[in-house]
C-alpha cells in the first residue's frame, strides 16, 4: 500500500510527551508519508520531533477539534493529489501504543483487498435516551462505529464524491461530543449504507455490549489489548467518567501491571503523560489508589 497517515495532535499547554514519539516513529516504517496537524502551537523539542519525523506538519488554531484538524490536512493536499495514494490514515494521539509489533495488523488488513475502509477498533451500538442526549447523533442513536483514533480509507472510498462531499461540506465542530456524534459515530454507518465494506483488525464477535459496553478499548482494556492483542489502548481509560459510561467503568490497575510484566511497552510514557495532564481524582479511581489504615 502506498499510504499517507495523518496524525491529529492537542495539548492545551503545547507539550508534545514522549509516548507521542514512540507511537510516530512505530508507525513511520508503514506510511510513504506523514502529515501531523496540530491544533495550537507546540513547544520547541515538539516542533523538532514533528519535524524530524514527518514529511508535512501543519500548525493550526485550536479549532474544530479533530475533525477540522483532518479536513485542513485534507484539503492542504487536494483530492488530485490524495489519489496518488491507496490508502489514507486519520489517527490521532488520544490512543498510547503500540503494545506490540505493528507489521501483523497491517500485513494482516492489506491482504483484505474487498475492504474500503477499516480500523482497529470499533464501539457498539448504543440506543439509550442518555447516550443520545449526550452525542446527539442525526441517526437518533449512536450506530456501532469504527472508533476515529484510527481509521484507514483505500482509494476505493476516497476517490468518490460520497466520501469527498461529506469532507468538502464539513460544518464547523464546535464541541467533543458534536465531533463524537456528528462525526465518529456517524461516517460508518453513512459509508457503510452506501455500499462501502468496512471492518476493524480487532475481532470483537465473542463480546457481549451488555457486559463490556458500548466502547471496550476504553472500558476494559485489559481483555481488549491484553486477551484480544489490539496493538493500543485509549488515554481515556484512565480519566473517564460515570456520565459517558454509566457502566461499567474501567479499572486500569491489572492492565497497567499487564503493560509492565507481559509486554515492551515502557509505562514511564503512560505515567509522564497522566501525571501532567489529567485530574488526579480520576487517576485515583481508575488506578483503584485508596489505602486503608
Amino acid at each position: 500500500m502506498k499510504r499517507l497517515l495523518i496524525y491529529f495532535f492537542y495539548d492545551k499547554h503545547g507539550v508534545v510527551d514522549r509516548y507521542v514519539r514512540h507511537t510516530l516513529a512505530s508507525v513511520r516504517p508503514f506510511c510513504d508519508e506523514m502529515l501531523v496537524v496540530s491544533n495550537g502551537e507546540v513547544n520547541s523539542d515538539g516542533h523538532q520531533l514533528f519535524s524530524q519525523i514527518a514529511n508535512n506538519v501543519i500548525i493550526r488554531k485550536n479549532t474544530g477539534f479533530d475533525v477540522w484538524a483532518y479536513k485542513t490536512a485534507l484539503d492542504s493536499y487536494g483530492w488530485n493529489k490524495l489519489n496518488e495514494y491507496e490508502e489514507i490514515v486519520l489517527m490521532n494521539y488520544t490512543i498510547m501504543g503500540p503494545v506490540y509489533d505493528l507489521q501483523p495488523m497491517f500485513e494482516q488488513m492489506d491482504k483484505r483487498k474487498a475492504l474500503d475502509f477499516w480500523g482497529i477498533t470499533k464501539c457498539f451500538e448504543e440506543r439509550s435516551p442518555e447516550a443520545q442526549k449526550l452525542w446527539n447523533c442525526p441517526y437518533g442513536y449512536a450506530p456501532e462505529h469504527i472508533q476515529s483514533s484510527f481509521t484507514a480509507f483505500r482509494r476505493s472510498i476516497f476517490s468518490s464524491e460520497i466520501f469527498r462531499n461529506i469532507w468538502d461540506n464539513m460544518p464547523m465542530i464546535t464541541s467533543y461530543y458534536e465531533s463524537g456524534g456528528c462525526y465518529e459515530q456517524y461516517i460508518t454507518k453513512y459509508y457503510a449504507d452506501k455500499g462501502f465494506r468496512w471492518d476493524c483488525y480487532t475481532n470483537y464477535d465473542d463480546l457481549d455490549p451488555k457486559f463490556f459496553g458500548c466502547c471496550p478499548l476504553i472500558t476494559m482494556p485489559l481483555e481488549i489489548v491484553g486477551r484480544k492483542k489490539s496493538p493500543f489502548f485509549k488515554r481515556r481509560s484512565f480519566f473517564t467518567s460515570r456520565l459517558e459510561f454509566p457502566s461499567p467503568l474501567p479499572n486500569c490497575t491489572e492492565f497497567v501491571e499487564y503493560l509492565k510484566t507481559d509486554t515492551t511497552f515502557d509505562v514511564e510514557l503512560l505515567y509522564e503523560n497522566l501525571v501532567r495532564t489529567v485530574n488526579q481524582r480520576d487517576l485515583i479511581n481508575t488506578l483503584s489508589l485508596y489505602f486503608f489504615v
